[in-house]
């Protein structure tokens, strides 16, 4: 199972979004301990994996909007 620190997440809720930043290099059922945790903790929102980059630039973006 993947360590809690081997991913990232940001939770927007007007959208109903959460932005995922995966950081491990191993992936190893780690999308697995992902899609898990999204559909047991967060069933009503869609998910979407994006780079360490595009992650950062939407926390920013939405910090700014509120």
């Amino acid at each position: 199972m993947a360590s809690p620190t081997s991913w990232e997440f940001y939770k927007e809720v007007k959208t109903k979004i959460l932005w995922v930043n995966i950081c491990a290099q191993d992936l190893e059922g780690l999308a697995i301990s992902i899609n898990k945790w999204w559909k047991t903790r967060y069933p009503e929102y869609k998910i979407r994996i994006v780079s360490k980059k595009e992650f950062e630039l939407v926390k920013k973006l939405r910090n700014k909007e509120q």
